[in-house]
């Protein structure tokens, strides 16, 4: 049985859609008792997984971490999963930065940091790609502008992934990471997704 999703639950972001294998995968948008999902997501994705996604060595998320990740406004703070057979498999969300931003620091106010993070095994199939351009319609819906991220130098697959989205991806090297900006208004179109 699902928990009561909470106040401003964006019901219009849930669809199923099928992988070219054929592979149902429900997006929707993420709720506090995806608490579990995501602590079993952790669980089954490689160091070297969790460090492209975070920067450090991690071996599990701590409990306040899991609130964190699960608990947003839907607005300012936004996070989709993808699921399969009840089980996440994969994440893509933003941060408005002038949500969490530190008090006095002057930040563009249409944008948000991005990630996007998928489990090993479903990795080369189109989740990522699905998860962000899904979250790009959510967010430029919700007045943001452009994405900016941080990604490791040596992370190939999103860097990839970020030119197959749009041509006009923005990005500076510093020592071992990318600066990227992703203007939403220059996203390519999505592909047709087949309903599942």
């Amino acid at each position: 049985m699902t928990a009561p999703r909470p106040a401003g639950y964006p019901d219009e972001l849930t669809e199923v859609a099928l992988l070219d294998d054929g592979t149902a995968v429900e997006f929707r948008a993420i709720a506090p008792d995806d608490a579990p999902r995501l602590e079993r997501l952790f669980w089954r994705l490689s160091p070297e997984s969790l460090y492209r996604r975070f920067f450090t060595p991690m071996t599990h998320p701590r409990p306040e971490m899991l609130v964190r990740l699960t608990t947003v406004d839907y607005v300012d703070r936004l996070a989709l999963v993808a699921v399969v057979a009840d089980e996440v498999v994969g994440v893509a969300r933003y941060d408005r930065l002038a949500a969490v931003a530190p008090p006095g620091l002057r930040v563009d106010p249409g944008e948000a940091e991005a990630a996007v993070i998928v489990e090993d095994a479903w990795q080369g199939r189109g989740i990522a790609t699905r998860l962000l351009w899904r979250l790009s319609a959510a967010a430029r819906a919700r007045g943001v502008t452009a994405f900016v991220a941080e990604v490791l130098a040596e992370n190939r697959p999103m860097m990839g992934l970020l030119r197959v989205l749009s041509p006009d991806v923005e990005v500076s090297l510093s020592g071992r990471e990318y600066t990227v900006r992703l203007p939403l208004a220059a996203l390519r179109q999505h592909p047709a997704s087949r309903p599942g």
